[in-house]
């Protein structure tokens, strides 16, 4: 399907187990891969699982093409390994404790965090966890999804389609949109990490990214259970003014509390919710840019920090902690000593990437003085992103 320099091609990524099977429909379900290739042979593959982003091949100074989208080549890695590459919804980041109220009357939740305390990226069953419906129209693919009611504890049914579309400049348009029939929360968006070195080149060429990113300020989180105090702070004379380009060298992560980035950003603009830039990146060897931009009014950016740490030494204290029963403590030491292995056979290590993905602030159901975040019945959600790639010659 050729139209405006644009051909998609469908194909097969895999099979999933049918949810609600019964004795009138078949075991498995297709999860859907989509390729949408430019006239200059640059290109974006789609999966319907999680509606995600599985690779975006674009060319660095010396016209070679490269992907830089960290992934999986089967269905596999991503059953095994949420979040990476795909849509987050209902609510991306964290629901403190798992409950909001809305009109009057209170929800709760499931409560999925690592520790069990909040909400996070819309529970276990959530948009990056199913198959989405999928389907080409014309240079767009185009997934759905219909969250049902009481779907992780969310009121009323909500109907979420997404529209991928890939330019002849390399750009890629993300448009998601969302009706509900209750009042619900909705914060919906993407979990590309990628690398523009490359998705195999590890943390060694992430430190060599430079970036830069229009928030003046920052909302305050408890180190913690990453949640929101309501705060929000000025990011003048801290880690978090990144507003001139600003290169991600070892010593910059590890000034950032946690040792990396996972903060969102405040975007700066009179009106919050207009289509604006959000920030850029640039990895100078490759000559490869990104910039993005979005209507919505903050920027979670994250540095790959719960990537596996192959270089984690455990404590001498270790095994006492073990005989002592500290089940969180020794599950926070596995999760990052694991192994993740990426597309190609490529080993992921923490540091190895970086996501900026465009979102309302964190827990802004619960804190009154945050951008509304409910979506009512007869409105429309509307999540406007675009991931414009270049090359630094060009500017």
């Amino acid at each position: 399907m050729s139209i405006s320099g644009t051909f998609i091609e469908e194909d097969g990524f895999g099979l999933v187990p049918r949810p609600n099977r019964n004795k009138h429909n078949r075991p498995f379900e297709i999860v859907r891969r989509y390729t949408l290739t430019n006239k200059h042979k640059a290109s974006v593959q789609l999966i319907s699982w999680g509606a995600g982003i599985q690779s975006i091949k674009i060319p660095n100074k010396s016209g070679i093409l490269g992907d830089v989208v960290l992934g999986f080549d089967d269905i596999e890695g991503y059953l095994e390994n949420r979040y990476i590459g795909s849509i987050i919804g209902r609510v991306v980041n964290r629901i403190s404790s798992g409950k909001f109220r809305v009109n009057n009357k209170n929800h709760v939740l499931t409560t999925n965090d690592r520790d069990g305390s909040s909400h996070f990226n819309g529970g276990f069953f959530a948009f990056d966890n199913i198959n989405w419906q999928s389907h080409i129209l014309r240079k767009h693919v185009v997934m759905s999804h219909l969250s049902r009611a009481n779907s992780e504890g969310y009121p009323g049914d909500m109907l979420t389609q997404v529209k991928y579309s890939w330019t002849d400049d390399n750009q890629l348009h993300i448009n998601i949109r969302a009706t509900a029939t209750q009042p619900t929360p909705a914060n919906i968006t993407t979990n590309c990490l990628m690398n523009l070195a490359g998705h195999a080149t590890g943390p060694s060429e992430l430190k060599k990214h430079v970036v830069s990113i229009n928030a003046g300020s920052w909302t305050f989180a408890d180190i913690k259970d990453n949640l929101p105090t309501g705060a929000i702070h000025p990011v003048d004379s801290t880690v978090f003014d990144l507003r001139l380009p600003t290169q991600l060298t070892k010593k910059q992560l590890y000034n950032v509390p946690g040792g990396g980035y996972n903060q969102n950003l405040c975007i700066t603009n009179p009106s919050c919710w207009s289509y604006r830039f959000h920030a850029r990146v640039l990895h100078p060897a490759s000559g490869r840019t990104l910039e993005i931009y979005s209507n919505q009014p903050g920027l979670q950016f994250s540095t790959g920090n719960d990537l596996p740490d192959p270089d984690l030494v455990y404590p001498p204290d270790f095994e006492d902690y073990c005989d002592c029963g500290d089940e969180d403590y020794t599950g926070n030491i596995n999760e990052m000593s694991k192994e993740i292995w990426g597309k190609d056979g490529v080993r992921y290590r923490r540091h190895g990437g970086f996501v900026l993905s465009p979102q309302n602030y964190p827990d802004a159901i619960n804190i009154c003085d945050f951008p509304c975040s409910v979506l009512y019945p007869g409105k429309v959600y509307a999540h406007d992103i675009t991931y414009k790639f270049g090359l630094l010659s060009e500017i």
